[in-house]
């Protein structure tokens, strides 16, 4: 069990996809510093209720991040790219004297990376279809070189429910999720 800083967003985030944030409230200004100097990370976990400014309750799930790019936007904003690295289940969630959520955590299993089964060719023209669409979001994504690495881009980039979202961030086995994604693929992008 650990406890680590939680940054509640409105977007899930998936192992192996960079997510673009604009930080603009203290207490994750204050996040980022304290991870950019400890060279350390922080979970991203997607709301359940509430919204991004102020209070927010989470689902029990995340990502653990990395901040791999930062800058000062014209703004006056902190602009700051995370990668996400490893899934995490929140056991208890508390709060730090600035409002900044704090979540128990254990970490969930990190297996070998298995290969892109042969008949996921349709899949694979899913989702460069999807990445095409959606050069706008600011994305990044790792190489497709696993079944691990093409199940977390398409859950990243389907048009999924939140309760959808968790599930397949909770499975363990990347075959049961891309059988799930293209069991389910018709009726996601047909809304």
């Amino acid at each position: 069990m650990q406890q680590i800083p939680l940054f509640p967003l409105s977007v899930a985030l998936y192992p192996g996809v960079t997510l673009p944030l604009r930080i603009f409230e203290q207490r994750y200004l204050h996040l980022v510093s304290e991870a950019l100097k400890a060279d350390s990370g922080f979970g991203v976990v997607l709301i359940r209720s509430g919204g991004e400014v102020g209070l927010a309750s989470v689902w029990p799930l995340g990502v653990y991040v990395h901040i791999v790019d930062w800058g000062q936007g014209e703004e006056g904003l902190l602009h700051v790219q995370v990668v996400g690295r490893r899934r995490f289940r929140i056991t208890r969630t508390d709060r730090a004297e600035d409002d900044l959520l704090l979540g128990d955590v254990e970490w969930l299993p990190e297996k070998t990376p298995k290969p892109i089964p042969a008949d996921c060719d349709g899949l694979l023209a899913v989702l460069n279809e999807l990445k095409e669409r959606a050069k706008i979001l600011s994305l990044k994504f790792d190489q497709v070189d696993s079944a691990d690495a093409l199940s977390w881009q398409l859950a990243q980039l389907l048009p999924l429910e939140d309760k959808v979202r968790v599930e397949l961030l909770a499975l363990e086995d990347p075959l049961a999720r891309l059988a799930n994604i293209a069991d389910n693929l018709d009726r996601w992008t047909q809304k």
